[in-house]
């Protein structure tokens, strides 16, 4: 009787001793790609399309070139907040992208966009007419998701729009 309670508790030590190592291996994989992600690039932005649907309002497409060494992974729950001098000038939203693993390609994404309250089409005319993007800058915020349940929230405030812009 004894050795078979013996012969369990080895069972399940081998068991164990598999669930660890696969841990273990799961985790340098992980480390792995994190070191990838890192390495992400937006290799180019474009405006391609700026559509009215209101007074107040545009819907936005945008080009966005995107260097992916890394594994596929989903951004969602972005919001910008574009500045003027550090005056909020708009917010823009827009829905979830899906990043290509291991690619460098071309992503047309469509937006929208609000201006802020106090800021009239008047105004948006009149900056556009003098545009200087060195007044501009832009709060972001979004959500990277890998697997559709490993995430990072994301943040950036201040960002001088020249950044985005080709050289």
């Amino acid at each position: 009787m004894q050795k078979s309670v013996i012969f369990v508790r080895m069972k399940y030590m081998r068991k164990a001793i598999r669930i660890s190592i696969l841990m273990l291996l799961a985790a340098f994989m992980l480390t792995g790609c994190v070191s990838k992600y890192k390495k992400i690039k937006v290799s180019s932005f474009e405006l391609e399309s700026v559509v009215p649907s209101s007074l107040r309002s545009a819907n936005v497409v945008v080009a966005v070139g995107i260097d992916n060494p890394a594994p596929s992974f989903e951004v969602r729950d972005i919001e910008a907040t574009v500045k003027q001098n550090g005056n909020v000038m708009g917010l823009v939203t827009c829905e979830p992208v899906n990043v290509d693993g291991r690619s460098n390609r071309v992503y047309h994404i469509p937006m929208q966009a609000q201006l802020a309250e106090g800021v009239g089409l008047m105004q948006l005319l009149a900056t556009y007419k003098s545009f200087n993007p060195e007044e501009f800058s832009i709060d972001l915020h979004a959500r990277a998701n890998v697997a559709g349940k490993i995430g990072k929230d994301i943040d950036y405030k201040d960002v001088p729009l020249t950044k985005f812009m080709k050289k």
